[in-house]
């Protein structure tokens, strides 16, 4: 996968984070649960090969952070659906 398109996984695995783990007062429930859902069937809309591109670099990138969040962003492809 190309340096732009792992830097746009990325961007991906960090609104993710920001909508799993920021306070609910700051960020409304429903709305961070349809952003997801959202996020998801545009993965899952995409073909074979780039979602096992995607799903590996989620993976892959999962070593930029630590503990909980790491472990978040390597189960992002399977709560996306696209392994």
């Amino acid at each position: 996968m190309s340096s732009h398109s792992t830097q746009l996984v990325k961007v991906i695995a960090d609104i993710a984070i920001a909508l799993e783990f920021t306070d609910e007062t700051l960020i409304n429930p429903d709305v961070a649960i349809e952003m997801q859902e959202s996020i998801a069937g545009t993965l899952q809309s995409l073909d074979d090969v780039d979602r096992e591109d995607i799903a590996g670099t989620f993976v892959s990138i999962s070593t930029l952070y630590n503990g909980e969040i790491a472990d978040y962003v390597r189960s992002l492809p399977v709560n996306y659906g696209i392994t």
